[in-house]
């Protein structure tokens, strides 16, 4: 399904609510440097595209750059920051839990199961998750009207796909044709280390070796390309009930995280060119058109 006028103005506001965060800790980092904290600058076209498509019958499982896809699922700023300034009235967990790590059993809003903080923790849970939505269904134990299916949406940095884990999660899917989305959002850096320091390929070709793992890769800064493929694959896993993998390339226009700046490793001609590839700025320009 192609974004109409309503859902990229929709994105455009949401995605200016993230940047405005992003902006406002930076500003404020005296206060938010004792909380460590990501942003996802950079990442908001492929996270509001995803999110835009999940029900409140669906199972998320964000990653520690995800606070676009959360807006996007309906989360306030104020429930993001709450969580940011480890307050004992944050919804998440009571300021228990990593920044963009949350909880959630809000009937109205796609289900957020608790997770680890340890990068690509949440891929194992995810894919039980989806374990438990096919047993469900196996054995009669729910009925749902057709495209109103469950899905579970794993998301991880590219970096994840190094561990372990993540190999036992794509295998038990692709083997038994879990309903799973996982998508790994790419911007070719973990921690401070580039991508061409900790592996081989990137994750299309990794999932490849997964018989029965439908992958797709698109360009994570195009929100219109982004909102077509997520609308697609989220039917298709709906319906035909078995794993995707998407793979997003996106920039990282931000720091790592508070606690790792980005002017410690990264060279200044990478900073600018990724800076060409901001999402805000090309839907900025869809938009005036």
């Amino acid at each position: 399904m192609k974004a109409s006028k309503e859902t990229l103005l929709q994105a455009y506001r949401l995605m200016c609510t993230a940047k405005t965060l992003s902006e406002l800790y930076e500003a404020r980092k005296d206060i938010c440097a004792k909380y460590v904290h990501a942003t996802s600058r950079g990442h908001e076209a492929i996270q509001l595209a995803t999110a835009l498509q999940l029900k409140p019958q669906d199972f998320a499982f964000p990653y520690y750059r995800d606070d676009a896809m959360l807006l996007g699922m309906g989360f306030s700023p104020y429930d993001l920051m709450l969580q940011l300034m480890a307050k004992g009235t944050d919804y998440f967990s009571g300021g228990r839990t990593y920044y963009s790590h949350p909880s959630s059993n809000r009937p109205d809003l796609p289900k957020i199961p608790h997770q680890s903080s340890a990068t690509g923790m949440q891929t194992i849970p995810a894919t039980g998750t989806a374990q438990g939505l096919q047993y469900k269904e196996q054995q009669k134990l729910v009925q749902y009207k057709r495209g109103e299916e469950p899905v579970v949406l794993c998301s991880l940095g590219d970096g994840a796909l190094t561990e372990g884990e993540i190999s036992e999660a794509l295998q038990m899917a692709a083997l038994h044709n879990y309903p799973i989305i996982y998508l790994v959002q790419d911007n070719e850096w973990d921690i401070s280390a580039h991508a061409s320091e900790v592996r081989n390929q990137d994750a299309p070709d990794y999932a490849k070796g997964f018989k029965g793992l439908k992958v797709e890769s698109i360009d994570g800064t195009d929100f219109a390309e982004c909102y077509e493929t997520m609308s697609r694959v989220v039917n298709y896993v709906r319906t035909h009930r078995s794993p995707y993998l998407v793979h997003a390339k996106v920039p990282l226009l931000n720091h790592h995280t508070s606690g790792v700046r980005k002017e410690w490793y990264r060279p200044k001609e990478n900073l600018e060119r990724d800076q060409l590839r901001d999402p805000y700025t090309k839907l900025n320009k869809q938009l005036l058109v």
